[in-house]
């Protein structure tokens, strides 16, 4: 399930119907624009914009080219990048018109920059999101005149500073008629083209995602994720100015991110297929649609195994909220668990989350995680993946473990009573300490599968009603794992554990499988430096684990996956700095060596 969700569709090559996209068509123009470094101002980036300006008018577009001077800190950054003083340089944001039969509806915007930065070819960052564009205008070309225009722009300065869009949407007269954007981006050179962020009232533009896109790649949690980061693109200057649109990016291959090795032949052209293939199916939407999608209410969304997108008001999250919480009922009335083995349950899941942040945040510090070159942990990130997933897999091991039938005198005793002495004479300061000893007491609690399952699917049904009341569109991360564990919990105390066995089987491969997509994903996007951030998925995994765990723990398995996971922590602390890192990237700032 988790494989299918994050392997790209196959390429397609030059054989391809006129009328789709082809990677092999959009390849030829990333080996044209990437295949040597151009930054803003230097010969090849005129290269680049002379070649782009003849594409674009050989397909029959107006072209136009809109110059501008740097502003004071892009010409510093150019100049730490040169090592000389920059003055006086002109960007150039090259524009393409394709009119569609009606010229007074507001335009489609499909957005890419055309510079590189200091010492990368840009195959992937961003040749390939103009390359992508130019494929789609082709192939748009082949359908026949849209209802509305469709303009290509190719911006400058975006890695300097966001300047060719902030110049943009500032001075040209297309800038307040454009309805709609698709924004292509590149933070590495494969895997899946992810659509991490959406203008403001998404949901009608969101649904139009669901009907159209056949091999999603998005949810709604990285759209907040993504808002809440000092992280920009160009279409974050749009997005500014109330213009809506989709931000289409790969984040895979990470070590090619600004790399002088991101030459076209490292760019996936699978992953370039499923960019394109995204943005013709959302352009041809578009254009041929005589109305754009009015802004409503921002949407909870998750694609499910890459194969459909699910789109619901924000406020729909009660409904799941209200299904999973009648499961649960009901299978508390017919198992009727007392409330001290739940009590335990729910304290043995909170012991399982804090011992899992503690063992990411450990390893991740002893990976050189804090003050390391952020390049180099880009490169990194394959290895960082593997030794997180080790570690959560090791803690795993060890959760039959906790498994007693009576309490272990000498580790429940000083834990509770520490807790109430604590309660009683600490005040809050002491409390949250005190709870932290309780709760790693709790791996001594008598407790069975049954009773460790409903006091984890209790505390992830209190969270998923604390974050639909405080952050709605983050909830499905939580909301859909509750619903199919709510599901299986029901199932075993209407039928029995046995009978009800292959029900609770494939609600969890359906629930775990999804998540383990969606933290990979997750990781992708901020798990170098906050490996910690996988505690979520886990958490909404456990309710789904803990009803089929294996009775016995597994010592020697867990010991091995801590060894894995520490070999690879030290082996990304202590091997050489990746020659893939950007030039300029240890004089802006990061260390030459991470120990």
């Amino acid at each position: 399930w988790a494989i299918l969700a994050i392997i790209p569709p196959a390429a397609r090559g030059s054989d391809a119907p006129a009328r789709a996209f082809s990677s092999a068509r959009a390849m030829r123009d990333v080996s044209a624009i990437g295949r040597v470094p151009h930054p803003t101002g230097s010969a090849e980036n005129e290269r680049v914009s002379a070649y782009l300006l003849l594409r674009m008018h050989a397909m029959g577009a107006a072209v136009d080219v809109q110059q501008m001077p740097l502003g004071a800190a892009s010409l510093r950054r150019l100049g730490k990048w040169s090592g000389r003083t920059e003055r006086g340089v002109i960007a150039r944001n090259l524009i393409g018109v394709f009119p569609g039969r009606d010229r007074s509806l507001p335009p489609l915007l499909l957005m890419a920059h055309h510079d590189s930065v200091w010492g990368s070819p840009g195959a992937a960052d961003d040749a390939m999101g103009v390359a992508a564009a130019l494929e789609v205008a082709r192939a748009i070309g082949e359908r026949g005149p849209p209802e509305r225009d469709l303009v290509l722009l190719f911006t400058d300065g975006e890695e300097l500073g966001l300047d060719g869009a902030e110049y943009f949407f500032a001075r040209h007269p297309l800038a307040r008629r454009v309805g709609a954007i698709i924004n292509m981006e590149a933070r590495g050179a494969g895997g899946r083209a992810n659509m991490f962020e959406t203008g403001p009232g998404n949901g009608a533009m969101m649904r139009l995602y669901a009907e159209h896109v056949r091999r999603p790649a998005t949810n709604s949690l990285s759209v907040l994720v993504y808002n809440n980061m000092p992280n920009y693109t160009d279409y974050t200057v749009a997005k500014r100015r109330g213009i809506p649109g989709y931000n289409l990016a790969v984040l895979d291959r990470g070590s090619a991110y600004h790399s002088p090795s991101a030459l076209p032949e490292v760019v996936d052209p699978a992953s370039l297929q499923d960019m394109g293939a995204q943005a013709l199916a959302l352009s041809s939407a578009l254009l041929y649609a005589r109305d754009l999608p009015a802004r409503t209410d921002d949407a909870s969304f998750s694609d499910l195994m890459g194969r459909a997108t699910i789109v619901y008001p924000a406020a729909g999250g009660w409904l799941i909220l209200l299904g999973a919480a009648l499961l649960i009922g009901f299978a508390l009335w017919r198992e009727r668990p007392g409330r001290t083995a739940i009590g335990r349950g729910a304290l043995i899941t909170l012991a399982i989350l804090l011992h899992a942040a503690l063992l990411l945040l450990a390893f991740n510090a002893l990976s050189g995680s804090g003050g390391a070159n952020y390049y180099d942990r880009l490169a990194a990130l394959p290895r960082l993946e593997a030794m997180a997933a080790a570690t959560l897999a090791a803690l795993l091991c060890l959760l039959p473990a906790v498994r007693r039938t009576d309490p272990h005198p000498l580790a429940l005793g000083p834990g509770m009573v520490l807790m109430w002495v604590g309660l009683l004479t600490g005040g809050p300061i002491a409390i949250v300490p005190v709870a932290l000893l309780a709760m790693a007491s709790a791996w001594f609690l008598p407790s069975d599968r049954t009773a460790q399952a409903e006091g984890a699917i209790l505390l992830l049904l209190l969270a998923g009603i604390l974050v639909q009341a405080t952050l709605p569109t983050a909830a499905p991360l939580l909301h859909w794992p509750l619903l199919l564990a709510a599901a299986a919990m029901a199932a075993r105390a209407w039928l029995g554990e046995r009978a009800a066995l292959p029900a609770m089987a494939l609600c969890a491969a359906i629930g775990v499988g999804h998540l383990l997509a969606q933290a990979h994903f997750l990781f992708l996007g901020i798990g170098a430096e906050l490996s910690v951030v996988l505690v979520a998925p886990l958490f909404a995994a456990l309710p789904l684990l803990l009803m089929l765990w294996p009775a016995k723990a597994t010592r020697l398995g867990a010991a091995l996956l801590l060894g894995v996971a520490l070999m690879l922590a030290l082996w990304v602390r202590f091997d050489p700095i990746a020659p893939t890192i950007p030039t300029y990237s240890l004089a802006e700032g990061g260390k030459k060596t991470k120990d």
